[in-house]
């Protein structure tokens, strides 16, 4: 039971890992302005999910960590997990990676926009740009869903 458990937690630590790791390069490449707040909050999701999985694996070793403490920090995880994919699904609702006239001005997608002489204009740095962005940002969706499963 416990190599399952390990398994579980190593999965469970890859995945996070990679919800932090896409949510920061999304981050990064805003342009104009602050990343979105919903940015922000999955590289959240990301480290909370790191920490989980870390204290998971602690509780192996350390006999008060099983149990209680192990199945809140869990459940938080999951929660957070839950809410980040949720949220970043309902903005990517209409999001189709190889039509830029549904992702241009995606708040996590545009790298930002402003408006100039009553004309919104988005930095969002070309298509393959856009396309790469767009398709982060979907896999993030995917992972912080299936990290929740998990």
């Amino acid at each position: 039971m416990q190599i399952i458990t390990a398994v579980v937690r190593a999965f469970q630590l890859l995945f996070a890992i990679i919800v932090l790791g896409l949510s920061v390069a999304l981050a990064k490449g805003q342009s104009v302005g602050s990343a979105p707040a919903i940015t922000g909050y999955a590289a959240f999701t990301g480290g909370l999910g790191i920490v989980a999985s870390l204290v998971g694996v602690a509780a192996f070793f350390i006999s008060s960590l099983d149990g209680l403490i192990s199945w809140a920090v869990d459940g938080l995880a999951s929660l957070v997990f839950l809410a980040g994919g949720i949220a970043y699904a309902v903005i990517l609702k209409d999001a189709d990676c190889s039509d830029v006239s549904t992702t241009w001005d995606n708040q996590i997608l545009s790298g930002g926009c402003v408006k100039v002489d009553g004309d919104k204009t988005c930095s969002f740095g070309g298509e393959d740009k856009l396309k790469s962005r767009c398709t982060s940002a979907k896999a993030n969706t995917a992972f912080m869903l299936i990290d929740f499963v998990i």
